[in-house]
C-alpha cells in the first residue's frame, strides 16, 4: 500500500514549475499580435522551458534561492548564445564576443521597433528581445510561484507580458491570445493559490483531480469567456490601417475619406521625433516619392489597396504604366539609400523605367505604379532609371480618347449627392478635363474659400466625415485634401486615385534628405495618352511641394517660373523647433536638425542599462510595498487613529509573518501572542511589551466604542519590534522578498 502510495506521488514543486512555465507561454501568444510570422515561438519555447528546467533542477538539489536564481540568469545567457551569437563559445557559451553580438542585436531590436509598425516580420533582434523578456519574465514567475507559493501575485508579472506588445500594436491583440493567457492563469492558480495545505509529495491522482476538477474549470471556463468577450469587443476598436492621425477622436473609427493603406510605412511616421529615411542622389527636378496608391473609395471606411496584382519582375525593364502611351520627357537616374525605412513598399519616383539593387523577389505591379514584394527582406540601396513627365497645360487639355485603365478609378459609387453637387458646380466652366481638374485643386488651394492646413480636423457635425470636411471644417492635413480631391475628381468622371509616399525632402550637399516630416498624400488624375498625372490641393505654405509645371503655372500664374532640371536648389534643412509628436503626413512646420543614424543606434549599453533597471525594480518591488505599508502603520498609530491597537496587531503579525510564522485564524489575540513569544524566543522587554499589546487590542476590540487608544500605545509597539529584531532578525532573502506581501493572507488587512 505504501509502495503503491509513492509510486503514484508527485512532487508539487514540479508541478508549481509546470504551471509557471505554461502560463508564461499563454501570455507569451500576445506577440502574435505584433510579429508578423512564427519564427520567434520556438526560440521563445526553448528559452522558456530552459530557465524553468533550471529551477526545477536546483530545487532538486535543495540549492539556496540566490544560488538558483543565478544559475537561471547563466542559463538564460546559454540559451540566447546558442540561438543568436555566432561566436558563442563551444557554440553555447556567452564569452565576450558573444555578448558583444546579442548587445548589438538588443540595439537593432529597439531600431526595429522605434521604425516598424505591427505586424513586424519576427527578425532575429526581435526574436531575441522577445525572448530576453520572456526569460526574465519566467525567472520572476518562477520564483514567487514555486519559492514564495502565491501564484495570484504572479498574475501581475503576466500583465506586463500583455502590456508589451499592446502599447505597441495599433489595433487590439488578438481575441484568442487574451483566452490563452486566461487559461493559463487559472491553471496557474488551480496548482497552487487555494491548497496550500499540500505536501511537498502529493498523490498524483489527487493533484489531477484538483487541478483540472470541476471548480479549476469553472475558474478556467469563466476566465475564458470574459477573455474571449473582451477580445472580441475590443479587436474592434483600432486605426484601421490609417496614416497617423488620420482618424481623429472626432470622426471616429470610419470617416469616409481617411487612407487605409494597410502597411507598415505607418510605422515610419508614428514616432515623436524626426527620423531620416531616404538619401537620394541625382534627382534633379524635384518630384513626389510614391509608395504605393489607392484606387477603392469606400464611403463608410475610406480609400483602400485594392486589385494589386501579382505585377511581373522589377529587376528587369519595366513596361510603361496601364494607358501611357506618351513617353516624352526626361530621363534620370537616381540613387536611392533606404536609412530608417523598412516596408514591403518600394518608393520610385516619376515613371520607374528599370529598378536594380533592391534584391530578389520584387514585383512591379504597371497598374497601380507600385514596387513591392511578399517576402520580408531588408531594404537595400537601389537605382532607378525613371522618367519625368513634362508635359504643357496645352498637351493635357487636348488629351483624349478611351481610357485603357480599370473601370475602377471611376468607381463613383457612395459619394454623397451634395459632394457631387459640389463637384459640377465648380467644374461647371471648365470645358476640358484638365482645367476641372485645375479647378477642383484650386477650390482647396485658394484662400479665399476657407481651406486651412492643420493637423488636427475640425469636429464632426454629426453628417459623414467626407460632407463634414468639404462643408463645414474645412481643416486637415494632407490625407484630408488628397481624400477629397480624389472624390471630386471620379463625380464629375475623371479617372482618380490617392497616392502615397514622401516630398523630395531638403538638400544636403548633392544629396537630397527625406525624413518622416516629408511623408505626404497626393492625387493622380489620369490623362489619355499622358497617363497619371499629379495633382496636390494641400494647402501646405512652406514650400515643400513638389508640383509639375504643368499646375504650378495655371494655379500660380504670376509666380516665377519653375527651377529648370539641374537648377541649384537651396541647400537648407527643415528648420528648427519642431514639436515632439507633430510627425504627420505632410510634416508641415515642422522639422528637428537630423541626427547621425550612428549616433542614434551603435551604442547598445542603453537598451542593456534598461533591462537590468526593470530587472531590478521588479525585484525591489515586494520590499518597498512592504516598507511602505510599515511606515503608514507606525504613522497612524502614532498619530493616535482610530483603530490605532488594530493597526499594531496587524504590523506586528506581518513581522511574525516575515519570519515565517503564520497564526492560526481561530486563535485568540492571547494565544497567538504565547505563541510567538515561545517561538521566537522573544527577551522581557520584548514580551512584556507584547502582553501590553494584546491588552489594548482586546480593550479596543470588546471595550464600548468611543474610547481613546493609550498613549503608551506607540512605545508599545515599538518595543515588540525592537525585540524582534534583537532576537530573531530578518535574513536579506527575507528583507528583499517578504512574506506579508508575497503571501496571500486569509483574514482581511
Amino acid at each position: 500500500m505504501t509502495a503503491n502510495r509513492m509510486t503514484a506521488a508527485i512532487d508539487m514543486s514540479l508541478v508549481a514549475t509546470a504551471a509557471a512555465a505554461l502560463a508564461v507561454l499563454c501570455a507569451s501568444t500576445a506577440f502574435a499580435g505584433v510579429l508578423a510570422d512564427s519564427r520567434w515561438v520556438f526560440p521563445a519555447l526553448v528559452t522558456v522551458l530552459a530557465v524553468a528546467a533550471i529551477g526545477a533542477l536546483c530545487r532538486q538539489v535543495r540549492w539556496s534561492l540566490t544560488l538558483t536564481m543565478l544559475a537561471q540568469l547563466f542559463g538564460l545567457l546559454v540559451v540566447l548564445a546558442a540561438q543568436f551569437a555566432e561566436h558563442a563559445l563551444l557554440g553555447v557559451l556567452p564569452g565576450p564576443a558573444a555578448l558583444g553580438e546579442l548587445g548589438r542585436l538588443l540595439a537593432e531590436s529597439g531600431d526595429l521597433v522605434r521604425t516598424g509598425v505591427p505586424p513586424v516580420p519576427a527578425e532575429p533582434a526581435l526574436q531575441l528581445m522577445v525572448c530576453l523578456g520572456l526569460g526574465l519574465v519566467a525567472l520572476a514567475v518562477d520564483v514567487i510561484v514555486v519559492t514564495y507559493r502565491s501564484p495570484a501575485v504572479a498574475g501581475l508579472v503576466l500583465l506586463c507580458v500583455f502590456a508589451v506588445p499592446a502599447s505597441l500594436a495599433d489595433d487590439m491583440l488578438p481575441w484568442w491570445a487574451f483566452t490563452a493567457g486566461a487559461l493559463g492563469y487559472a491553471v496557474l492558480l488551480a496548482s497552487g493559490g487555494q491548497h496550500r495545505r499540500w505536501r511537498r509529495q502529493e498523490d498524483r491522482n489527487q493533484v489531477a483531480h484538483t487541478v483540472f476538477g470541476r471548480s479549476s474549470a469553472t475558474i478556467a471556463g469563466t476566465a475564458g469567456v470574459i477573455a474571449v468577450l473582451a477580445g472580441v469587443v475590443f479587436t474592434g476598436v483600432g486605426t484601421e490601417g490609417r496614416l497617423p492621425g488620420s482618424v481623429p477622436e472626432q470622426f471616429g473609427g470610419t470617416d469616409g475619406i481617411g487612407l487605409q493603406p494597410f502597411t507598415s510605412l505607418r510605422g515610419q511616421l508614428d514616432r515623436d521625433r524626426v527620423v531620416e529615411l531616404f538619401r537620394v542622389r541625382g534627382l534633379r527636378q524635384d518630384t513626389y516619392l510614391r509608395a504605393m496608391t489607392l484606387r477603392k473609395f469606400d464611403p463608410e471606411r475610406g480609400w483602400e489597396l485594392e486589385g494589386l496584382t501579382q505585377g511581373v519582375d522589377a529587376n528587369a525593364k519595366l513596361a510603361p504604366p496601364d494607358g501611357t502611351d506618351i513617353m516624352l520627357g526626361d530621363d534620370e537616374r537616381v540613387e536611392i539609400q533606404p536609412i530608417g525605412y523598412r516596408d514591403p513598399w518600394l518608393p520610385v519616383f516619376g515613371i520607374p523605367l528599370f529598378v536594380s539593387g533592391m534584391g530578389t523577389n520584387w514585383r512591379y505591379d504597371p497598374a497601380a505604379g507600385i514596387v513591392f514584394t511578399q517576402t520580408n527582406q531588408e531594404s537595400r540601396p537601389y537605382v532607378e532609371q525613371l522618367l519625368v513627365q513634362r508635359p504643357t497645360p496645352d498637351q493635357l487639355r487636348q488629351a483624349s480618347g478611351p481610357a485603357p485603365i480599370a473601370p475602377a478609378y471611376l468607381d463613383a459609387a457612395g459619394i454623397p449627392p451634395q459632394v457631387a453637387d459640389l463637384a459640377r458646380r465648380l467644374t461647371a466652366n471648365a470645358p476640358t478635363d484638365f482645367d476641372k481638374a485645375v479647378a477642383l485643386n484650386r477650390y482647396f488651394t485658394d484662400p479665399a474659400n476657407g481651406f486651412r492646413y492643420d493637423l488636427e480636423t475640425a469636429p464632426a457635425t454629426g453628417g459623414d466625415a467626407l460632407s463634414d470636411f468639404l462643408f463645414r471644417g474645412k481643416r486637415g492635413f494632407c490625407e484630408q485634401y488628397a481624400s477629397s480631391m480624389a472624390v471630386l475628381l471620379r463625380s464629375v468622371g475623371i479617372p482618380s486615385r490617392v497616392a502615397i509616399g514622401f516630398t523630395p525632402g531638403y538638400r544636403d550637399g548633392d544629396e537630397r534628405v527625406i525624413t518622416t516630416e516629408d511623408a505626404h498624400a497626393w492625387v493622380e488624375a489620369y490623362f489619355p495618352g499622358w497617363g497619371w498625372q499629379t495633382f496636390d490641393p494641400t494647402p501646405l505654405r512652406d514650400g515643400r511641394t513638389a508640383l509639375p509645371e504643368f499646375l504650378n503655372s495655371e494655379l500660380n500664374p504670376a509666380q516665377q517660373p519653375a527651377p529648370q532640371p539641374g537648377q541649384a536648389q537651396p541647400s537648407t534643412s527643415p528648420t528648427t523647433g519642431s514639436v515632439p509628436g507633430s510627425e504627420h503626413p505632410d510634416g508641415a512646420d515642422v522639422g528637428t536638425p537630423r541626427v547621425p543614424r550612428e549616433a542614434e543606434s551603435s551604442n547598445p549599453w542603453p537598451v542593456v542599462i534598461g533591462v537590468l533597471v526593470l530587472g531590478l525594480v521588479l525585484l525591489a518591488t515586494p520590499a518597498v510595498v512592504r516598507e511602505i505599508r510599515r511606515r503608514r502603520r507606525l504613522r497612524a498609530v502614532a498619530e493616535g487613529a482610530e483603530g490605532a491597537a488594530g493597526i499594531a496587531w496587524r504590523e506586528v503579525l506581518d513581522e511574525f509573518q516575515d519570519r515565517g510564522t503564520r497564526p492560526a485564524a481561530a486563535d485568540t489575540a492571547r494565544r497567538v501572542a504565547t505563541g510567538l513569544i515561545e517561538r521566537h524566543g522573544l527577551d522581557e522587554p520584548g514580551a512584556k511589551a507584547m502582553r501590553a499589546l494584546v491588552v489594548a487590542v482586546e480593550r479596543e476590540w470588546y471595550a464600548p466604542p468611543g474610547q481613546e487608544p493609550e498613549a503608551t500605545l506607540p512605545q508599545t509597539l515599538h518595543g515588540v519590534l525592537d525585540s524582534l529584531r534583537r532576537t530573531a532578525p530578518l535574513d536579506w532573502r527575507s528583507r528583499l522578498f517578504p512574506r506579508s506581501v508575497l503571501e496571500l493572507r486569509q483574514a482581511n488587512r
